[in-house]
This record gives C-alpha cells, sequence and structure tokens, in this order.
C-alpha cells in the first residue's frame, strides 16, 4: 500500500537575504512548488504575506514604493495550491497587526465557521521577577 502524502508545503527557503541570484533560485510559477505564500521581513521583524506565484510575486515588491521596506524573505512552495488562500490567513492571524504593517486585510478562511470563546477570564500568571545581576567589585591591587 503506497503511503499518502499529507504533506501541506513542499519546497521552502527561509529568511533569504534579498538578492536577484536568491530569487532567482525560487521555482517559476509553472514549475513544482512554484505557487504558494511568502513573508517580507525587514531586518527580522515581518512586515508583509502574501501569496501567488512566488517568485514574481517577489520580484514585484522591489519597486520604488515597497523596495527599501524589506530586505529578507522566506517562501513556502506548497504541494496542492488549493490551500494557498488559508495558509496565508493562517499565517496574517498568527502575526500581530503592527508586524505585518504592509498588508491590508487580516485573512479570512475559506468555509471555516468561527466559534467564540465560553468565557473571556483569563487564568492568572504569576511571572518570577528576573533580579538583576551583581556585578563583582574589582580589588585595587
Amino acid at each position: 500500500m503506497a503511503k499518502r502524502n499529507t504533506a501541506i508545503v513542499g519546497l521552502h527557503g527561509t529568511m533569504w537575504a534579498r538578492n536577484a541570484k536568491n530569487i532567482g533560485a525560487i521555482p517559476k510559477s509553472k514549475q513544482l512548488y512554484g505557487k504558494g505564500v511568502y513573508v517580507l521581513f525587514d531586518g527580522s521583524m515581518p512586515v508583509y504575506v502574501g501569496k501567488g506565484n512566488i517568485r514574481s510575486r517577489i520580484k514585484r515588491h522591489q519597486n520604488k514604493v515597497w523596495g527599501q521596506l524589506w530586505d529578507r524573505f522566506s517562501w513556502y512552495g506548497l504541494h496542492d495550491k488549493k490551500y494557498m488562500h488559508d495558509v496565508e490567513a493562517l499565517m496574517l492571524r498568527v502575526l500581530p497587526r503592527f508586524l505585518r504593517s504592509m498588508n491590508r486585510q487580516s485573512g479570512n478562511f475559506v468555509n471555516s465557521d468561527r466559534r467564540r470563546e465560553l468565557d473571556t477570564q483569563a487564568i492568572t500568571i504569576k511571572r518570577k521577577l528576573v533580579a538583576k545581576r551583581k556585578q563583582k567589585r574589582r580589588r585595587k591591587r
């Protein structure tokens, strides 16, 4: 019996530096895993989540307006493009709004019913205070 592939991501690159060589290494849209989702970063901070033909979309983001807003990117080529919208929506919802400043939408799932929480009161947690380390005094010799 053949093992069924249940993976969503087939190929990916994480935190690649923005340059022509790296962007050219992303599969073309007609190639396997050329379609999927991607994240643009300013340093280590995500600023945009997108979907589609990964290479061409990332190339388009190098224009004069957006070009100075990001210097790294991660990309995820999907096995099946029917999951593209929901994967993008999930990524958008996981990131706080201020960390994806260039996105206009918040990400809505396809064919998903939203459940409301039953109780809005969270359990109180106690955090330990981190004491400042005492510096050793240097003795004069």
